[in-house]
Order: C-alpha cells, then sequence, then structure tokens
C-alpha cells in the first residue's frame, strides 16, 4: 500500500513539475496600451509580393493610451491621421481618423515586446512595433 501511495506521489509530483503555467496576460487587450517604436512597414503594390522593410531614418513612436470614455487614444508621430481607437476583441479594433468620417477596422496582433496593426489595404499593407 506504502508503495503505490508513493507511487501516485511521485507521478503526481513530475506532473505538477513537468507542466507549465501559461501567462494570458499577453494576449489581453489590455496589453495594447504604452508606447511603440515603429520598426518595419509593408506595403504591396498588389501582386502578393510584399515583404516588411525596416524603417530608417528618425524614429518613429505610436503611443496608445485610455481615455476616458472606454476608448483609446493615438498619439505620437508614427500615424498621425489616427485620434482614437475602441477594442473590439482580441484581434480587431475599431479606428477612428481624421481622413473617414466612419471607423475602420484594423487587425492587431500584441504580444509583451511587439505589436502588429494591419489596416483595412485593398493591396495589404502593415506597421510593426516593439515597446519602448
Amino acid at each position: 500500500m506504502k508503495k503505490i501511495l508513493l507511487l501516485i506521489l511521485a507521478a503526481t509530483g513530475l506532473l505538477y513539475i513537468s507542466c507549465k503555467k501559461s501567462n494570458n496576460n499577453n494576449d489581453g487587450p489590455g496589453e495594447v496600451y504604452g508606447k511603440w517604436k515603429l520598426t518595419e512597414t509593408m506595403f504591396d503594390i498588389g501582386n502578393g509580393n510584399g515583404k516588411y522593410t525596416k524603417v530608417t531614418g528618425e524614429a518613429k513612436y505610436l503611443i496608445l493610451s485610455k481615455s476616458a470614455d472606454k476608448a483609446g487614444k493615438f498619439e505620437g508621430n508614427a500615424m498621425p491621421g489616427l485620434f482614437s481607437f475602441k477594442i473590439l476583441d482580441s484581434i480587431k479594433m475599431e479606428v477612428f481618423s481624421n481622413t473617414y468620417k466612419m471607423p475602420l477596422t484594423y487587425y492587431y496582433k500584441v504580444s509583451a515586446k511587439s505589436l502588429q496593426l494591419n489596416p483595412p489595404c485593398i493591396e495589404g499593407c502593415g506597421y510593426r512595433f516593439v515597446r519602448e
């Protein structure tokens, strides 16, 4: 009986040690908030061969902050035409700009250190940032 109990205890211990706790905080909508440095852009000319290229020249930043009305606020010089956003789910946000009266749906992918924004483009386009 003691051997079975010891074996069960050992197996439980091994399972406990081998299991890796997952941290889902990186996938939450709150992670988009902060200061981001633009590192790469992509604009496809319509042939499907668009690739991200590194940004050169003066550094450009995007600051995503919370505002009082449950919407977010765009600041910085990386995307100057945008002024606010609302997180729709874990991959989409509604973006308000100075150019369009209706909001646009941007797809985003965020982790602890990176952010990718993909506006609605016919040809394909995107922006990659790293957290500052």
